[in-house]
């Protein structure tokens, strides 16, 4: 709650100084910019992308030699550009996702990151502008360019230690500040206050190598702490673990590389020549860059790589895959090259795991109702018994599972031997548990494991009545296997949650006592499970009408 209110005070306070950015404004700010000698941008108090989306023009037409047309063209041009968004504001970033903008923090001021940016193009919030710009000239102090729109009175009267010390450091770098009268007197939101548009560039800072001096120290970055609001959703030692890991080893191939950069001329193959090639060459392992023979190392392409090796890691955990269907494991692999764009920081990975739990609640709901409509198929076999019917709200065409489910399993044994293989179904039947674990919701304490029950079947060649955690299964070389339930109240809760989804069961299903029931509904009841057992549902709510939705993935040891 604490957190919510904070993050509702910052967002409202961001949209009272909230002035997007006219296109004429835009230009008259970049038009000095050569895009040729830009490879990545950030936009902090990004807003809903304005200036973000005239640099991503600049550089679509850089490489095109045509501008922007249509919203393919406007799609390609963003994705295309390596643009960084930062926004505070809930509903401003959820329209920076929603046009494809990378969205990479939340508050500016507490953004810490090791990638190097050309440009960081901003129109801060007015009344935090010289904080803000502050931070950017931090982040910009081993050179780059900074073009950024300010209230006028910040420079015009430094009456704030702030202001002064601003003044102080644009004064140091030389910037060009140049002031514009009405320039948001036309804009999407007006406002007569005159703005500032300050141009610094920042010389790139002359790297000397100090290897010999330096190689006894360790590097050194800024370490990240998981906020107290979170603290139900991660473990603290975990997150920061990782991060650490992270930074520790990111510092260290920066520090490398710079090494490198500095030392490069004196490793030239042969001095006083023109050539473009050194014999001691620092490149990019081929297993992180995808090419061959790897290529030469710059710090943003290395970052990215290491990045996308932490975010590897991160959905490595046990706690993550266990929670996963086979087909959410495919789609969060299938992702995890758009997320080597993202800081691995712990404001991102919790973000991602607020994400994923979304997701995972999302999807065994509906795998739950799509394993229910594949294990009651009337053509499974003539005289199955997977399904019972009964009159169901509103129709007489509905069914539920029976104890004992008999279903297709091909593969389970060798085509070309006869013998059983574990490997070949224990993928499938993975993805069944995880839904009846979700069901479940932890109660259930199984001290065997699946891998071992079944790699004993393949090793004895006995493949009846496997225990497994929720049934004892038997698999026939016919193809089919039959799974029998040994928890009667975990059948009865999957066939109410899908029955329910169906809407075979009265809307009141346990809202309602028997007794308070109409006839109808009460019919209802009869028909699928009877009024003994019902009763049995409405004194137990927390195991027959709760599922996993309130379970949280958890990140940490012991979890």
């Amino acid at each position: 709650m604490k957190n919510n209110l904070v993050e509702t005070v910052a967002s409202d306070r961001a949209r009272k100084t909230f002035y997007p950015t006219p296109e004429p404004l835009a230009e008259k700010l970049l038009g000095d910019i050569d895009w040729h000698m830009i490879g990545s941008i950030l936009e902090p108090s990004a807003g809903k992308g304005d200036l973000a989306r005239y640099c991503a023009g600049r550089m679509f037409y850089r490489s095109y030699h045509y501008p922007a047309r249509d919203e393919h063209d406007w799609r390609k041009a963003i994705e295309g550009a390596d643009i960084d968004c930062i926004e505070i504001d809930m509903a401003l970033r959820a329209t920076l996702d929603g046009t494809h903008f990378r969205v990479v923090h939340d508050d500016f001021l507490t953004y810490e990151t090791q990638k190097r940016y050309d440009l960081i193009v901003m129109n801060p919030p007015f009344d935090v502008g010289a904080a803000h710009l502050l931070k950017a000239l931090e982040l910009m102090e081993r050179g780059g360019m900074i073009r950024c729109i300010l209230n006028a009175e910040t420079i015009r009267n430094p009456f704030t230690e702030q202001r002064r010390e601003l003044i102080k450091r644009l004064n140091a770098y030389g910037a060009q500040i140049e002031y514009v009268s009405g320039a948001f007197a036309q804009a999407e939101r007006r406002t007569d206050v005159d703005a500032a548009l300050i141009r610094v560039d920042i010389p790139v800072v002359k790297l000397d190598s100090t290897i010999m001096d330096d190689m006894r120290k360790a590097p050194t970055y800024k370490a990240q702490r998981v906020p107290n609001e979170y603290r139900e959703i991660v473990q603290y030692d975990e997150i920061e673990r990782w991060v650490s890991a992270y930074n520790f080893e990111s510092a260290c191939g920066i520090r490398l590389i710079e090494e490198y950069q500095a030392m490069r001329e004196a490793l030239q193959s042969d001095p006083g020549q023109d050539v473009s090639h050194t014999i001691l060459e620092l490149n990019l392992s081929k297993y992180s860059s995808g090419d061959s023979r790897g290529h030469e190392a710059s710090i943003n392409e290395y970052l990215r790589d290491t990045r996308m090796k932490y975010w590897q890691i991160l959905f490595y955990q046990p706690v993550i895959t266990d929670k996963l269907t086979h087909n959410l494991q495919n789609e969060l692999w299938d992702n995890v090259k758009r997320l080597a764009d993202y800081e691995f920081s712990a404001h991102n990975i919790i973000s991602l795991i607020i994400k994923m739990n979304q997701k995972v609640i999302k999807g065994i709901e509906d795998t739950i109702v799509e394993m229910f409509d594949d294990w009651t198929r009337k053509d499974w076999h003539k005289d199955s018994p997977n399904v019972h019917y009964f009159n169901g709200w509103k129709t007489n065409n509905s069914f539920r599972v029976g104890k004992k489910v008999i279903l297709p399993f091909y593969g389970a044994y060798s085509d070309w031997s006869g013998r059983f293989r574990s490997n070949n179904v224990e993928a499938k039947f993975r993805d069944i548990e995880k839904v009846f674990d979700f069901l479940d919701n932890g109660r259930t304490c199984w001290a065997g494991d699946v891998r071992a029950a079944f790699a004993k079947a393949e090793e004895e060649q006995n493949t009846r009545s496997i225990d497994t955690k929720y049934f004892t299964v038997t698999f026939y070389k016919k193809g089919t296997a039959h799974f029998v339930f040994k928890s009667m109240d975990l059948l009865e809760k999957f066939n109410m949650f899908a029955c329910q989804r169906k809407g075979w069961l009265p809307p009141t299903y346990g809202k309602k006592h028997y007794k308070d029931m109409t006839d109808e509904e009460k019919a209802v009841v009869d028909s699928f499970q009877g009024e003994t057992k019902y009763a049995e549902v409405m004194a137990r709510p927390n195991y027959f009408l709760n599922t996993g939705t309130n379970q949280m993935m958890m990140l940490g040891p012991g979890v």
